[in-house]
């Protein structure tokens, strides 16, 4: 018998993709694999995030998301310490409403 995945599961599987996400993949040529294996995990991000019932998490999880591409973006040709900084803040007010537990080790 399937059992249905918890909130905390599927929570882990999303951050899980985008932590393994290839936001590099504009730098390959259209015949390299990286735009279809990166549609795909996108694609894999954005249906189970919408399996999640808790609102809050959700969007705290599109816009790390978000703010994951943006950082990269901005970090591509170099070091960006003020991007990273306000990388790493809004990451951790992000983690703080993914994962409460986040929030007090911090």
């Amino acid at each position: 018998m399937e059992t249905m995945a918890t909130t905390q599961q599927k929570v882990e599987k999303a951050l899980n993709i985008l932590h393994h996400h290839d936001f590099y993949w504009v730098m390959a040529d259209y015949t390299n694999p990286a735009y279809g294996n990166a549609y795909g995990s996108m694609r894999a991000f954005v249906e189970l995030v919408a399996t999640i019932n808790d609102c809050a998490i959700v969007k705290a999880l599109r816009e790390l998301w978000m703010a994951t591409y943006e950082y990269i973006h901005k970090t591509m040709f170099g070091s960006n310490d003020e991007a990273k900084a306000m990388f790493k803040a809004r990451e951790n007010e992000l983690m703080a409403i993914i994962r409460p537990e986040y929030a007090m080790a911090a």
